[in-house]
């Protein structure tokens, strides 16, 4: 049996300053700030799942932004949503292995980069000059790379 591990009490608004840093990275992650705040809000807000009304008052956000936050998170697979017996909300939650589909989402877009690369390398022929095989070749070395580790921790969870 392992030991099990011994953590510090929390700090005080540490779920605020994740959503907060998280919200940040709107550049970094290419979607709207208010879908990364739900986003981080999901990620650890108690209970794991919330209705959108819940989300809204939790981060502040109307809601509207609440209800285009989560059907972009729906669709992408990052949240599902949960229907109760007896209860008429809507409940969202994190979907299991909704991380792992960000990235796959994410990797696609670089193996069709890579593929792009190389249907301008096959055209250009003697034209093409080391900007595009280097294109090419980060990408292929991503998705390479990338492929191999999706598929040895894709079946980690």
């Amino acid at each position: 049996m392992m030991p099990t591990e011994v953590r510090p009490a929390a700090t005080p608004g540490w779920r605020e300053r994740f959503i907060e840093e998280l919200g940040g990275l709107v550049h970094e992650s290419g979607m709207p700030r208010a879908v990364v705040r739900v986003l981080g809000w999901m990620a650890v807000c108690e209970p794991p799942e919330q209705t959108a009304s819940t989300i809204g008052s939790g981060l502040k956000l109307s809601s509207g932004s609440v209800s285009t936050a989560t059907h972009m998170l729906v669709d992408s697979g990052m949240l599902e949503r949960i229907a109760r017996p007896g209860d008429r909300h809507i409940y969202y939650r994190l979907h299991p292995g909704g991380w792992e589909r960000a990235l796959e989402v994410r990797f696609q877009a670089l193996v069709q980069l890579r593929k792009v690369a190389d249907r301008a390398l096959d055209s250009a022929g003697d034209e093409a000059d080391h900007r595009l095989r280097d294109m090419r070749d980060l990408y292929a070395r991503f998705e390479t790379n990338l492929g191999e580790l999706l598929k040895r921790d894709g079946g980690s969870r």
